[in-house]
């Protein structure tokens, strides 16, 4: 049976690595570089995020693994969490930080080469960027933000405008008028909206049948779910999946 690392264990290895580093003058990348990209996030400057090849800064890592591609993988995931925490204190919603996050180490768990890493790396940084740029140049109000929100958040069920009405701490009619003036889009037809779009991300990514994802998205029946898609692609689910679909892993 293996024995479990003690704090002493650690503490030895911690000066063997010292001296492997004392004896090769290793240096680190300079806190600096990490400080300007995690700038770069809090500002959403994501058109100004280049992440440098990995193989550029393999003199400044430190020996972390026993492979090139698991040191860059635990890089990567290191990056993840922290872009995810900086856009989460920039005003980004924990919940869509935090799926964006396990989307991207998911993404990353598929990696077979070092170059597909560093598209997680640039990605995952231009990402979170993204999101606090729309937040800071957001024209909608606190309250339509936190609807839209919601709507993600829950667009797997059936959702009213009492329940968002609620949440918002807004009258039915106040918030109806709020956000048809504010996003140019009844709610009723948003919300049908980013449901079928929800639905043609399924219909070109997975196998899953029409009749299943039709009740994952709340809709009564299968004929209903098609009207609807139809009114918003030209087409019915069907025809879309045989037009679009494609293998992601």
């Amino acid at each position: 049976m293996a024995q479990l690392l003690t704090e002493e264990r650690i503490e030895s290895d911690l000066d063997l690595i010292r001296l492997l580093h004392s004896e090769n003058q290793f240096q680190r990348i300079p806190i600096q570089v990490e400080s300007d990209l995690l700038n770069k996030v809090r500002q959403g400057k994501y058109k100004d995020i280049h992440i440098s090849k990995f193989s550029k800064m393999d003199d400044n890592l430190g020996p972390i693994a026993l492979d090139k591609k698991t040191v860059y993988t635990y890089l990567t995931v290191t990056a993840i969490a922290l872009f995810s925490r900086t856009a989460i204190d920039c005003g980004v919603s924990p919940d869509d930080a935090f799926d964006l996050s396990d989307t991207l180490l998911y993404a990353l768990s598929n990696c077979d080469t070092t170059e597909e890493i560093h598209n997680i790396f640039q990605l995952s940084a231009t990402m979170f960027a993204k999101r606090v740029f729309r937040l800071q140049n957001s024209q909608h109000s606190y309250q339509v933000e936190q609807a839209c929100t919601y709507i993600s958040r829950n667009i797997y069920q059936k959702i009213s405008i009492e329940e968002l009405a609620a949440y918002t701490e807004l009258s039915c009619t106040y918030l109806s008028h709020l956000f048809s003036r504010e996003m140019g889009i009844s709610i009723h037809n948003y919300i049908q909206r980013e449901k079928i779009n929800v639905a043609c991300n399924l219909l070109e990514h997975t196998k899953r049948p029409i009749s299943e994802i039709s009740t994952y998205l709340g809709f009564q029946t299968q004929s209903n779910f098609g009207a609807i898609f139809k009114k918003w692609q030209n087409m019915t689910p069907t025809e879309y999946r045989n037009k679009n679909y494609r293998e992601v892993y």
